[in-house]
């Protein structure tokens, strides 16, 4: 690539309507947006959102403009508003859809049927669309009427099974955490579609299950059980694999996270550790071992963490005999990561929200972008999470307000005239 050359971005060309709400849909919707695709919401002040009226909110301040949640999701967007509740209000859609190459949404089935948006009519209009439905059980089956949210999905897909303490009850996650999993796969399979699309000229239908794309991430459990007869129970912060696999507090109160899956790494932590004496016991020299041997193992790790993560660094330091010595240097819990990862220690620090608007890492990776939102201000946007080396992602804009882009959408897509348009804006079609 000649130095200088700007590529055209990946879906350049790509207008997409945006039915779906709050995290899966949208994060789908906006891997194309940020790679150039012309994304519009299509939403409705009479029936809003779900995302919009959950917080946090700007200056704790609840408004359908003031959701950062909200806004985080659906940044490099458009939005267009309409009422399918009023008599025109479907008519508008099928005029604005002809112009779409694909459609989004994750309604529980059947309902834009109900307003005579099914895939059918909507292909109809545009023989070469590419629809995908995102409910959380896909479009068929016992489950399939039922709803819900992401909390929801991570307990009915097995994670909440496996979240939490060996004496206690399923704990989740604290977090809707298949909506940050499960978009991944959903992106692949549209992707995929517009590929054949671009190849054959043809559009198609996918029909997206949330919980089968959520259960490809338990990882062995599933297998587990089939092959074995073996159901995987809670363990805490403990790995059948690792040993030790813990959570250690340090000093200055931030916790340590350090795993060791294999001979190595505990060969590694040995000596980060100075190969204490009971590293060297009979019963810590093997894995299997040592997996028996866990707490044991955290309660000599722990004494250790907390002795060298004290704070701050130059706090005077004081013999048994009470006789003042030379300041000691003692490490930082960043410093303790450092110092384990340098012997090749896996293991990592507890960050909160605070720590990682700070992290160097993510900051010397440019994940954090500031975009100017016409309510909110200036405020800190997520970045993709990949890099793709000759036309990198582009947050373009901040989300949209409500139906901020109406004239847009209703009279230079959809063909609309000033007339029609204040018609229309005055009898609530447009709320």
């Amino acid at each position: 690539m000649s130095e200088g050359k700007v590529l055209k971005k990946p879906f350049a060309g790509i207008r997409v309507a945006d039915f779906a709400w709050v995290g899966v849909g949208p994060t789908v919707s906006k891997y194309l947006a940020d790679h150039g695709a012309e994304v519009i919401r299509i939403e409705s002040s009479t029936y809003p959102e779900a995302l919009r009226r959950v917080g946090p909110f700007v200056d704790d301040t609840p408004g359908m403009d003031n959701s950062g949640y909200y806004a985080n999701f659906n940044s490099s967007k458009l939005g267009a508003s309409v009422n399918l509740k009023h008599p025109r209000g479907p008519e508008l859609v099928k005029r604005l859809l002809a112009t779409c190459d694909v459609v989004t949404e994750s309604f529980t089935p059947g309902t834009l049927e109900r307003f005579g948006l099914g895939y059918e009519t909507i292909r109809a209009i545009r023989p070469d669309v590419v629809m995908i439905a995102m409910p959380l059980y896909g479009q068929t089956g016992p489950w399939a009427g039922y709803s819900g949210y992401g909390h929801v999905l991570q307990a009915a897909s097995g994670f909440n099974h496996l979240t939490g303490w060996e004496d206690g009850p399923p704990i989740g996650t604290g977090i809707a955490y298949t909506d940050f999993l499960v978009p991944h796969i959903a992106a692949v399979a549209l992707i995929a579609a517009l590929d054949h699309r671009r190849r054959t000229g043809q559009g198609q239908y996918i029909d997206f299950g949330q919980m089968e794309a959520a259960v490809h991430a338990l990882g062995t459990a599933v297998l587990d059980w089939t092959a074995n007869g073996h159901e995987q129970k809670r363990m805490g912060n403990r790995d059948p694999e690792a040993a030790p696999h813990g959570c250690y507090r340090c000093k200055d109160g931030r916790y340590l996270v350090i795993a060791c899956f294999t001979e190595k790494h505990w060969e590694a932590l040995k000596a980060a550790l100075g190969r204490p004496e009971w590293c060297d016991m009979d019963r810590m020299r093997r894995r299997w071992q040592r997996l028996d041997e866990q707490k044991e193992i955290d309660r000599h790790l722990g004494y250790w963490i907390e002795d060298f993560t004290r704070m701050p660094p130059d706090s005077p330091f004081y013999t048994e005999e009470g006789v003042e010595a030379p300041p000691v240097r003692k490490f930082t819990t960043e410093e303790m990561m450092a110092h384990m990862q340098s012997f090749g220690v896996p293991c990592g620090i507890v960050q909160s929200a605070e720590d990682l608007q700070r992290d160097p890492q993510l900051a010397f990776r440019g994940h954090y972008w500031k975009l100017q939102h016409p309510v909110m201000g200036l405020r800190t946007y997520d970045g993709p999470s990949f890099r793709l080396s000759r036309t990198p992602a582009e947050l373009t804009k901040a989300a949209p307000l409500l139906g901020e882009d109406n004239e847009y959408a209703w009279k230079t897509l959809a063909g609309l005239s000033d007339d029609e348009y204040t018609e229309l804006l005055v009898e609530g079609a447009f709320e």
